[in-house]
């Protein structure tokens, strides 16, 4: 089969959710005989580059790569009033801020796909512009159009569209794009009964719940927790967001600090917001607080190999039962404790049937007594991450086939 995708972001690119899970389906794939295309993005501004991720790619993967052309392409010198200006900037924009890519991007395909004919077009979002590029194509040259939601649409749960004609225009370009899709594949359940209870046009067998997965090269290079090195929490990640508010887990934290003052939290990868910076540095003793920023794919084991319980966050926000972060199946497979503080709901189920400590997250005293427990552990040298046949169907090789065999089941191919 001949797939094509439209992902804008890709490595070398490091927008971590977006690149790990395109590259290693698209790998995946490939190794299971599929022939890929790709049209991707080049020269945006939006993330660090990791070149790591690029031992990942197939060598046979066909790509188109048309240059990015987004607002801080145009505006570098308007750095210290970024803020403001991508406030003001987000009212004359849909579907987002990738939008212009479309002017290089739609005759850059145009020309990729007289070669390269493929079976069905894949788009991946966000960014949303991929499913408009995705629609465009798939009507073009009258082949299925198969849509990957990492996150919802429409719901916009991160507030992107502040007035009524984006939210208007989204609605409708979703219902639309939806009605001529062959299927649509989605990260987490709760996602899938909110599109089909949204569109009853989509049976269930047409909406496909795949989720984030595990890298086998890294899960092999993770070690047994040292016990020698100082009780040690990490977490991978953004914090940043109305789905990421650490208040009760930090105010926990603090005082378990104060019982055991050798104890460190570690907040490695990407952005924090500056809310939530000043909230860490002012509760938590700098001694036990390290704030890393981005560390490549290629080094994450060593972190995890230094660490001894993962912590994993979704807070109260609006549409919070739709999301599960992308970490949550990566940690599955590091072989460590995890501790959880997450609404109750779906992903809070899922992650209780894997084995995980689950704690409300605005319960400050059972998050005391969740890391009390874990502290024991470590001191009793008893710290175990969940069972391999847990993470077994969460290896990316499985969600790999899974993907192909979706994408040939619903396109017929």
């Amino acid at each position: 089969m001949k797939i094509l995708f439209v992902a804008y972001f890709f490595p070398p690119h490091a927008h971590a959710t977006a690149v790990e899970r395109t590259v290693m389906v698209i790998k995946g794939l490939s190794e299971e005989g599929h022939e890929i295309g790709l049209i991707t993005a080049r020269n945006y501004t939006y993330s660090s580059k990791d070149y790591s991720f690029l031992k990942y790619v197939p060598e046979n993967l066909k790509v188109v790569s048309p240059s990015a052309l987004e607002h801080s392409t145009f505006c570098k010198s308007l750095s210290n009033l970024q803020g403001a200006y991508k406030n003001t900037f987000r009212k004359f924009i849909w579907p987002d801020s990738r939008v212009l890519w479309l002017l290089n991007a739609i005759p850059a395909s145009s020309h990729f796909t007289k070669v390269f004919k493929p079976d069905v077009v894949v788009s991946v979002a966000p960014p949303y512009t991929d499913l408009l590029l995705g629609y465009l194509l798939s009507r073009r040259l009258k082949v299925p159009h198969v849509v990957d939601f990492l996150d919802p649409w429409s719901d916009d749960l991160y507030d992107m569209y502040p007035l009524w004609w984006q939210k208007e225009l989204t609605a409708s370009a979703e219902k639309e794009i939806l009605k001529r899709v062959k299927g649509v594949i989605v990260a987490t359940y709760p996602m899938k009964w909110r599109l089909i209870e949204k569109y009853p046009f989509l049976k269930p067998e047409m909406v496909e719940n795949i989720t984030f997965g595990i890298k086998e090269d890294l899960a092999n290079r993770i070690e047994s927790p040292d016990y020698s090195k100082p009780f040690a929490i990490l977490y991978l990640g953004t914090l940043q967001g109305g789905h990421k508010n650490p208040k009760s887990f930090v105010d926990a934290f603090r005082e378990f600090c104060s019982r055991h003052p050798e104890v460190i939290l570690k907040i490695v990868g990407g952005k924090i917001e500056d809310g939530i910076k000043d909230l860490l540095n002012k509760e938590i003793p700098n001694r036990n607080l390290q704030i890393m920023g981005y560390v490549k794919n290629e080094n994450i084991h060593l972190l995890v190999n230094e660490s001894h319980v993962l912590w994993l966050l979704i807070s109260r926000a609006r549409g919070f039962e739709l999301v599960m972060p992308a970490k949550t199946i990566t940690y599955l497979g590091l072989e460590r404790p995890i501790l959880a503080t997450v609404p109750e709901g779906w992903t809070a189920e899922f992650l209780k049937k894997a084995g995980v400590t689950v704690v409300s997250c605005d319960r400050k005293d059972e998050i005391l007594m969740c890391l009390e427990e874990l502290y024991q552990k470590y001191l009793n040298h008893d710290l175990n991450g969940p069972e391999s046949s847990v993470t077994e169907e969460f290896k990316y090789s499985t969600i790999a086939r899974k993907y192909g065999k979706f994408l040939e089941t619903s396109c017929n191919l």
